[in-house]
């Protein structure tokens, strides 16, 4: 069932599966190969992480971001990575540093948005110290898990080069502190980066939403301007 569920989350996060669709379970199952009742227990599953819902009528649909899931997923990221990063940067060994340099200087192919989507995903669990060379705990599950519930409808940041110009610069920034063990200066490049991407997600989903009063006290707490 892993594999079905790790699928299909990857389906809703790359833009195969659309938000507001209705999905055909027998389609599914014959494009994953398998059988009906792991596919329902992948769905129950997901149902409670957030990804699906099941409509009396229209049947399982894929879930679209409601202002209030944006917020609660924004100031969960907002309060665990910033500090998770800074205590990474403080404690990391060589093969973690060694990793990060070859993470900041690999060049890939501006055209692939699939490409920089990874490479953005691998760079913060890096930098968090819950990358896959990590010992696996219950905050690394949880900073994953909002991470990827953050990055549903995300890939369309990657197909501007403003955006993926920004994000690198950040990442340079960030990186550099981080090998310098400067756990502060890390924290608050990280705050401030992750800011931008939050205001951004829901500029684009909810341009009329009012920002959060807890999203404007971490912002005040880095003395990040809104």
């Amino acid at each position: 069932m892993e594999r079905i569920t790790d699928e299909l989350r990857a389906q809703v996060i790359d833009g195969r599966l659309k938000p507001g669709s209705r999905l055909r379970q027998e389609e599914i199952a014959a494009e994953l190969g398998v059988s009906r009742t792991p596919l329902r227990e992948a769905f129950r599953r997901l149902q409670g992480e957030g990804w699906f819902a099941n409509h009396a009528r229209q049947g399982i649909v894929v879930n679209e971001m409601t202002i209030d899931e944006i917020t609660d997923i924004a100031v969960a990221r907002m309060m665990l990575e910033p500090v998770s990063a800074g205590l990474a940067a403080r404690v990391h060994d060589d093969a973690a540093a060694g990793r990060l340099r070859d993470m900041t200087l690999a060049q890939i192919d501006p055209m692939d948005t699939h490409a920089f989507f990874d490479s953005n995903r691998d760079f913060h669990f890096e930098i968090s110290g819950i990358g896959p060379h990590a010992k696996e705990t219950d905050l690394g599950r949880t900073i994953r898990r909002h991470w990827e519930l953050f990055s549903r409808y995300r890939l369309y940041y990657w197909r501007s080069t403003v955006h993926v110009n920004r994000s690198e610069a950040a990442h340079l920034d960030i990186t550099a502190a981080w090998l310098e063990r400067d756990s502060e200066t890390v924290e608050r490049l990280v705050a401030r980066h992750n800011w931008l991407a939050i205001k951004d997600q829901i500029e684009v989903l909810h341009p009329e939403a009012e920002l959060d009063s807890q999203l404007l006290a971490m912002c005040e707490k880095y003395g990040i301007g809104v």
